[in-house]
């Protein structure tokens, strides 16, 4: 079976961290005998074509270097609420995605479609729907931000729904995410399947050989007002006297840089908290095996991707009873909850954990076993692959 993504963030390079947990499934796909082709977008320095642990991966142009800035910032949406002219530019992309997926499956007679992202990537499933009709099965895949934008706004949710109901299934991340689709369309229930983010257990896990640090807390985040790191910051503030030794190293970029550090320096916690920029994935596990917490404290999450990388490593974690992250902490069993925007309750949870040692260690090993069955790329391949096999 030979299987084509259609995506707008994929590994630009071997190691790149853009999209790396598509790569993950596309490469665990490929050990259940499934040919994955991806098309993707192309970014300065990145090869129009190569072929990566056994996927091929296709990059289509839609402009000279300094043009190519559409993908890979996290910003797509954000650009184009903030320039209306630059719809232009999005159907010059949307344009090029579709004739290179059209060349693509004409070559390597492709009859499985899976489209990541309903915006903007659900309409170039769509116009293939129109060109090759029933010869091909499609398959929508959603991970959080363009389910927000499609809830949160009614015209755009009436604009996509012609483009959704072409689709054979659509899975989301969280039953968060499918609650929030429920809520705007309940004919859409026999649609939608829920399937977590896969992990790579081979990459995350337990390492023996690196200490805990025991006064050491763990953020992996991008610096957005969704992530609420200024909450992790108060409840510092709150632990300063009483734990004197806790410090908290955050790891990730975004443009809440300027406000996160000048509230760090108004609290003069400048020597216990440091931002740092993001890492590779082989340093993140190392961060992770010496954390005595890892904390993702943010609101509406679609999944929780850190919280699963951390269980994996066998670290107890304290997320927010908010969004996918209550997929993921069974409260008091894999990790702790907390209520949103609550810095003193973020602050007991913290001096929870921080003053049990043993709790640390059974939150975490309940945590592992969960992530292992539930959250591992080889368990989220399988379901993947049954999808599409039972499509054929």
């Amino acid at each position: 079976m030979k299987v084509l993504f259609i995506t707008h963030n994929y590994i630009r390079r071997r190691g790149d961290f853009a999209g790396v947990f598509l790569h993950l499934l596309a490469t665990k796909l490929v050990e259940h005998g499934i040919e994955i082709q991806v098309v993707a977008p192309h970014d300065a320095g990145a090869a129009e074509f190569e072929e990566i642990d056994g996927v091929k991966i296709y990059r289509f142009r839609y402009g000279d270097d300094t043009r190519e800035t559409f993908a890979y910032r996290g910003n797509m949406h954000r650009q184009i609420l903030g320039n209306p002219l630059k719809v232009l530019k999005l159907i010059n992309f949307l344009k090029c995605a579709y004739k290179k997926s059209r060349e693509i499956m004409e070559k390597e007679n492709i009859q499985v479609i899976s489209v990541h992202w309903v915006i903007p990537n659900g309409i170039i499933g769509y116009y293939l729907a129109r060109k090759f009709g029933n010869r091909i099965k499609l398959f929508l895949h959603s991970h959080g931000t363009d389910i927000r934008l499609l809830t949160g706004f009614y015209l755009i949710y009436l604009f996509f729904k012609p483009i959704l109901k072409r689709f054979a299934r659509w899975t989301v991340v969280s039953s968060y995410l499918k609650r929030l689709i429920l809520e705007r369309d309940i004919y859409m229930a026999d649609k939608i399947e829920v399937i977590p983010l896969p992990n790579d257990e081979k990459l995350f896990y337990p390492d023996p050989t690196i200490t805990e640090d025991p006064n050491l807390i763990l953020s992996v985040s991008r610096l957005t007002v969704q992530k609420r790191l200024d909450i992790l910051i108060r409840a510092m503030a709150i632990l300063r006297e009483e734990l004197p030794h806790l410090r908290v190293e955050i790891y990730g970029d975004g443009p809440e840089s300027g406000k996160l550090l000048a509230l760090i320096n108004n609290f003069q916690l400048e020597k216990r908290i440091r931002i740092f920029a993001p890492v590779a994935q082989d340093q993140l596990r190392k961060l992770y095996n010496k954390a005595a917490i890892v904390v993702l404290n943010s609101v509406n999450e679609g999944f929780g991707l850190a919280l699963t990388e951390a269980m994996l490593c066998r670290r107890p974690v304290i997320g927010t009873e908010s969004g996918g992250i209550m997929d993921i902490i069974d409260e008091n069993k894999t990790g702790l909850l907390i209520a949103e925007d609550n810095s003193e309750e973020l602050a007991m949870a913290i001096r929870q954990l921080i003053n049990n040692p043993e709790l640390r260690r059974k939150l975490g090993e309940a945590g592992y076993q969960k992530a292992i069955k539930e959250f591992s790329s080889k368990a989220m391949a399988g379901r993947y692959a049954s999808l599409y096999k039972l499509s054929g």
